[in-house]
């Protein structure tokens, strides 16, 4: 009587077995589009943690490049003002140079209400202030340069005589590299209390000093 052998007796057969040894093949997982949308989220956190961690900043935006000396220049004249002549034969004016450029000299002035314009600067000379004629002033890269009471000052040479508070004068501004640039200046009274240029006097109070 023939014994039954294990294959025999477990009902598989022997080379079933044999393939019972192999390594499982790996199952396909089919993920619908609510997965995918997870998996997404989870790597597009994983990279925003992985750039903080970094300590990455943005870069900081850059203003406008600073004017350089070889630049172009770029001049503004503002707050021109003329003064009402106190004497026939001269007054004096004040206005603000702006260089937003490059390097620039200022190498005249002309007024259409005076037969000359001369710049002049207040210069201490030991106990004295005396007035010294400026055949140019230079305006460098980025800077402001003030014709003011006590300083830098235009003395208008001859002025038209009639002259007076609400007149404007054309005056024009000759530079080196800028070519002429032209404004118009308001006359005013240096005597009135809201004037600016009321202690103008100090400039000329003796414009025979002048040289």
């Amino acid at each position: 009587m023939s014994t039954a052998t294990d294959a025999d007796r477990s009902g598989v057969p022997a080379g079933a077995q044999m393939d019972g040894l192999r390594a499982p093949r790996p199952v396909a997982v089919r993920r619908g589009r609510a997965g995918r949308r997870a998996g997404a989220a989870v790597v597009v956190a994983a990279l925003a943690a992985a750039v903080a961690g970094c300590g990455g900043t943005a870069p900081a935006e850059s203003g406008p490049p600073e004017a350089s000396a070889g630049s172009a220049p770029s001049i503004a004249v503002e707050d021109a003002v003329v003064r009402v002549p106190s004497a026939p034969d001269v007054t004096a004016g004040y206005l603000t140079v702006v260089n937003g450029g490059g390097d620039d000299t200022l190498t005249g002035v002309a007024a259409d209400a005076a037969e000359e314009v001369q710049m002049h600067d207040t210069v201490a000379d030991g106990d004295q202030v005396r007035m010294e004629r400026r055949e140019t002033v230079p305006v460098g890269a980025g800077e402001t340069v003030e014709f003011a009471t006590g300083g830098l000052h235009l003395m208008l040479l001859r002025p038209d005589a009639d002259l007076a508070p609400g007149d404007t004068v054309a005056l024009t501004l000759t530079f080196e590299r800028s070519g002429d640039v032209s404004v118009d200046a308001a006359v005013e009274d240096p005597m009135a209390a809201d004037s600016p240029s009321a202690d103008a006097d100090a400039d000329h109070g003796d414009h025979g000093d002048h040289g």
